[in-house]
C-alpha cells in the first residue's frame, strides 16, 4: 500500500509540474546527498494553490525529510499560512494546497533534510523557496 501511495504521489506531482510554473534546483554535485530538488508552485480557480516540493537523495537508500510551508507576503514580511513535514526513503514527493486570495506575492518555502536512513546520521540540509504573485 505504500508504494502504491508513493506512485500515486510521483503522479500526481508529475500532472502539476505540466501544468504550473516549477524551478528545478541544481542540488546535484554541489551539496552532499542531494541529487535532485524541483519545488513549484501554482493557482488554479477560485484560489486554489497548489505547492510542492520533491527530492532525490544521491543515494537510494537515503532518508528526507520536507518541511514545506506555504507563505504570503504583507506588511514588509513574510507570513505563513500552512506548513506540514514530510519523510520518506529514497525520492521523497510532498505536494499541498490552499486557497489564497488574488493580489499578493505567495512562496513555497521548504527545509530539505538528508539522513542516512530514518532515525540515522544526518548527511545534510538546505533551503528552497519558490515564489509567484497571484
Amino acid at each position: 500500500m505504500k508504494k502504491f501511495r508513493k506512485i500515486l504521489t510521483l503522479c500526481t506531482l508529475c500532472s502539476i509540474c505540466l501544468l504550473s510554473s516549477t524551478i528545478p534546483v541544481s542540488a546535484a554535485d554541489d551539496w552532499a546527498g542531494f541529487e535532485d530538488v524541483t519545488i513549484g508552485l501554482s493557482f488554479g480557480t477560485l484560489g486554489k494553490a497548489t505547492f510542492y516540493t520533491s527530492v532525490i537523495p544521491s543515494v537510494g537508500s537515503y532518508y528526507s525529510t520536507i518541511t514545506m510551508k506555504l507563505q504570503r507576503y504583507s506588511g514588509g514580511s513574510w507570513h505563513t499560512l500552512t506548513s506540514g513535514t514530510n519523510g520518506d526513503t529514497g525520492t521523497n514527493a510532498y505536494s499541498r494546497y490552499y486557497y489564497v486570495t488574488k493580489g499578493y506575492t505567495y512562496r513555497v518555502h521548504s527545509k530539505v533534510t538528508i539522513y542516512k536512513s530514518k532515525g540515522g546520521a544526518k548527511v545534510n540540509s538546505d533551503t528552497f523557496t519558490y515564489k509567484r504573485s497571484y
